[in-house]
């Protein structure tokens, strides 16, 4: 047997976007999903409109903000092309100004699941991105966007509490956060302390909206164009914020989410070095993790990867996923990548004696 097989086949999990014109419609989208898991458990069967994630809400939604000024422009097309926007001078933001809709979109989403009618119940899965994200993206300075992340964070959690109160255990939410990995590529190791704290205590703040839904924590390391905002070098700020949030979770009293671990990036092949995952073997016991390492062009390097996550954690992952959702793929590499998941989830799956 593998030394990473399970007695229960493992899920696998869906960041959630699909690549124009596949996310155009939620039973279209949410059907593709089905079609392509094959036989294969899903954690959740996700619906997101926006193949780039928060683009649209940044470059359409923010714009119609009558609050909101547009101080510099950009087409999105990578991170220096940006639009970035400032409160008008007279005005006060509110947090229905910057809410990213996550209700409708989650109403859309169990109206296209109800006439699927999948064979076996199964949760929707609702991509919320972080407030701290939502804070940088839309006002372009750490400095800007601490001042504007108390209005941020009150819409994001007012959305979350919404959709717990509306779905409950129907629903699976996905916190989605960037920021998290890259605060600390750009902050010196000396300063991750208090980095972590602050960090903590807002991603702490949203989770505390719907304590107990389903939680899958998404952290990554930017894929606009399908290119990172930065190349990791191991998974020591990951085990440092995750260690810090469990923590946190346990003095709380409150479950801590399951995480998605981005290990690879973009087109690159996963890490094959042992010495890029040592850090999990510090990872908090307990810390559901699924490994975000399928990637579709280097089959061997993700089967690898996948051994390599599941040896340092000391024992089997939780889901197998790519590193980020498919909106910057083409159709046929999000197809790819999928069949690449559902063999490994098969792989590793033993087979039962009759």
């Amino acid at each position: 047997m593998h030394p990473a097989a399970e007695h229960h086949p493992l899920p696998l999990h869906l960041v959630g976007s699909l690549p124009p014109p596949l996310c155009a419609d939620p039973v279209a989208a949410m059907s593709w999903f089905l079609r392509h898991r094959g036989d294969v458990p899903l954690t959740a069967l996700p619906y997101e409109r926006d193949p780039r994630w928060i683009i649209d809400w940044l470059t359409d939604g923010l714009a119609a903000v009558p609050a909101l000024e547009r101080v510099h422009d950009g087409e999105s097309r990578d991170y220096e092309d940006m639009p970035r926007y400032r409160v008008r001078e007279g005005h006060l933001l509110s947090p229905g100004d910057v809410a990213p809709g996550r209700p409708a979109q989650a109403e859309a989403a169990f109206a296209a699941l109800a006439a699927l009618d999948p064979p076996e119940p199964v949760r929707v899965q609702v991509g919320i991105p972080n407030a701290l994200d939502l804070a940088l993206f839309a006002f372009g300075s750490v400095e800007a966007a601490q001042r504007h992340l108390p209005t941020v964070q009150a819409a994001v959690a007012g959305e979350v509490a919404q959709l717990a109160a509306r779905w409950g255990d129907r629903v699976q939410l996905q916190l989605e956060t960037p920021a998290v990995l890259i605060s600390y590529h750009r902050t010196p190791r000396e300063a991750w302390p208090p980095l972590t704290a602050e960090l903590v205590r807002q991603v702490t703040g949203v989770l505390a909206a719907a304590p107990h839904v389903r939680w899958v924590l998404h952290l990554c390391y930017g894929d606009l164009g399908h290119v990172p905002v930065f190349t990791p070098t191991d998974l020591e700020p990951a085990v440092e914020f995750l260690n810090a949030l469990a923590d946190a979770a346990l003095e709380r009293r409150t479950p801590m989410p399951v995480v998605h671990l981005p290990v690879t990036h973009g087109d690159a092949a996963p890490p094959t070095d042992p010495a890029f995952y040592g850090a999990l073997r510090r990872l908090r016991r307990g810390i559901a993790v699924i490994a975000g390492v399928v990637a579709e062009n280097h089959p061997e390097q993700t089967r690898r990867a996948l051994d390599l996550t599941a040896r340092a954690l000391g024992g089997p992952v939780a889901g197998v996923a790519a590193a980020c959702g498919y909106g910057r793929r083409t159709p046929a590499a999000a197809a790819a990548n999928m069949a690449l998941a559902v063999r490994l989830v098969h792989e590793r799956t033993p087979v039962r004696a009759a």
